[in-house]
Formats: C-alpha cells, sequence, structure tokens
C-alpha cells in the first residue's frame, strides 16, 4: 500500500470518483518532490489544482507531506498538512491518515468525504477489483 502514494497511476485511479475525475498526476517520490494533479468537479467542469511537497518519507511506515490548492475557495487558505501511517496486520495494512489545518469545518468534512471515496477506491485497486 505506501508505493501506491508515489505512483502516478495509481493516485489518479484512487482521487477519482463520483464526484471529481483526476486528469493530470504527477509524483516526484522524495522528500522536496511531491505531487501535484489537477481535477475536473464532475458537476460544474470546474478544474482544480492542488500541489503536495513530502516533507517527510520513512519507508515503508509514514509519509508526511505540505498540500496546498491554486483554485477554488481553498486557493488562499494556506498549507494544510497529511500525515500517512501505515501498519503491517494480519492480512494487509491498516493505513492512519491525518489531514490538518482547515480553514474551516466545512471544507474538513468535504475532504473527509473525499478520502473516504479515495481511500475506498485505493482498496479496491490494490485487491485488483479496480482496472
Amino acid at each position: 500500500m505506501f508505493g501506491a502514494f508515489f505512483d502516478a497511476k495509481a493516485l489518479q485511479q484512487a482521487f477519482s470518483h463520483d464526484a471529481y475525475r483526476i486528469i493530470e498526476m504527477n509524483v516526484d517520490p522524495r522528500v522536496g518532490g511531491g505531487w501535484n494533479f489537477a481535477m475536473r468537479d464532475q458537476t460544474t467542469g470546474v478544474v482544480l489544482r492542488s500541489a503536495a511537497r513530502f516533507v517527510e518519507i520513512e519507508r515503508p511506515s509514514r509519509i508526511v507531506y505540505l498540500t496546498r490548492w491554486f483554485d477554488g475557495p481553498l486557493a488562499t487558505a494556506g498549507e494544510m498538512r497529511v500525515t500517512l501511517e501505515f501498519a503491517g496486520i494480519a492480512g494487509g495494512t491498516r493505513l492512519s491518515l491525518t489531514h490538518e489545518f482547515f480553514p474551516n469545518g466545512e471544507t474538513r468534512d468535504h475532504h473527509a468525504r473525499g478520502w473516504a471515496a479515495s481511500m475506498d477506491r485505493l482498496a479496491l485497486l490494490l485487491e485488483g477489483a479496480l482496472k
């Protein structure tokens, strides 16, 4: 599972769901590198761009990155921090995800729905149920 967060194709598939489609994804998997992507809102057609900068990578257990939006209502929100922690468990991997520094509760809740949909799709992809 850890490696999927450095795989542009896997991220594009996981982060594309009913509400949004990733139309561009680039990954530079090193501290100081990061990812950037563009996604299209499936309802409005609006394209939103975001980028992340990896500040910590401890293979295979932890990824920390700072992320920001360049378009839409969050363009002025500044950086948010995401921490991904991976732990082996019987039959798989447990992922703990912490996303911090939201400008308000509405933004937090919107991201929570997006993360839930994306992680469900990532699980399907890793199980081979999503092509």
